[in-house]
C-alpha cells in the first residue's frame, strides 16, 4: 500500500511512519489483541478520511490531501499488523481476521486512494504520474470501480499514453454497462487521438517509401 508523495507534513517522509502524535493515538493497552489493533487503526483512517472529505467539499484540497495521506498511512500500519512476515521477515504467525475486516481494509484503502487522485485531479498543475499510481492501487484493491478506472483512463489520456488509456476506459464502461457518460465521451477522445496517431504513422511510413523511390 503505497501513500507517500510531496507535500505529505502530516506523514515522516524518510521511513513513512506515524507523527508521534499520531502514534499516541495508536497506544492501546498491552492487552489488547491483534484484531483490537487493527479495528483501532482502521477507526483512525475512516476519520482520516472523513477529514478529508469534509475539506475536499470545501476545495481545501491540500488539507485534503494531508487527511487522505495519514489515512494511507494507518492502513499501511494495518498492512504491517496483518503481515508480520512480509514487512519485518519475522516468523509470527498473522493474526486471524474475519472476512468482514478484510473487506473493511480493501474498501478503505480504495476510498482513500480514490479520493486523494481527484484531490490530484484538481490541483494546478496536475501530476498525472501520481494519478495513476493512486488510481492503479484502486482498482488492484477493487476491480469493480468504476471511478478507480476512468480516473487511470483520464490520466493516462493526459499522459497520451492512449492505448493504456482506452485499455481503462473499456474496463470502466463494461462496469458501467456503457451508462456512464463521462466514460463514454473520453473513450471517444481516446479514440480520435488513436487515430490521428495511426494516421500519422501512416503518412510517416508512406513519405519513407517515396524517398527511397526517388
Amino acid at each position: 500500500m503505497s501513500a507517500v508523495s510531496e507535500g505529505q507534513s502530516a506523514v515522516d517522509k524518510e521511513n513513512g511512519s506515524l507523527p508521534q502524535s499520531e502514534e499516541k493515538l495508536c497506544e492501546l493497552p498491552s492487552s489488547a489483541t491483534p484484531e483490537e489493533r487493527i479495528q483501532h487503526k482502521l477507526a483512525k483512517a475512516v476519520d482520516f478520511k472523513q477529514k478529508g472529505n469534509d475539506h475536499f467539499k470545501q476545495q481545501q484540497l491540500k488539507k485534503a490531501i494531508r487527511n487522505y495521506h495519514s489515512g494511507l498511512m494507518y492502513m499501511k500500519a494495518v498492512d504491517q499488523d496483518m503481515n508480520p512476515n512480509k514487512h519485518f521477515g519475522q516468523s509470527r504467525a498473522a493474526p486471524k481476521l474475519p472476512q468482514e475486516t478484510k473487506d473493511a481494509v480493501m474498501t478503505i484503502t480504495a476510498d482513500l486512494h480514490n479520493n486523494l487522485a481527484a484531490c490530484l485531479l484538481k490541483q494546478e498543475p496536475v501530476r498525472y504520474e501520481r494519478v495513476v499510481e493512486c488510481c492503479k492501487q484502486v482498482t488492484e484493491f477493487q476491480p469493480k470501480n468504476v471511478k478507480g478506472w476512468y480516473r487511470l483512463g483520464l490520466a493516462q489520456f493526459h499522459l497520451r499514453d492512449y492505448d493504456a488509456a482506452k485499455e481503462a476506459l473499456k474496463e470502466a464502461n463494461a462496469i458501467s454497462e456503457g451508462k456512464d457518460t463521462a466514460v463514454r465521451k473520453l473513450m471517444l477522445q481516446v479514440d480520435q487521438e488513436l487515430r490521428k496517431e495511426n494516421k500519422k504513422f501512416s503518412d510517416m511510413f508512406k513519405n519513407s517509401l517515396l524517398v527511397k523511390q526517388s
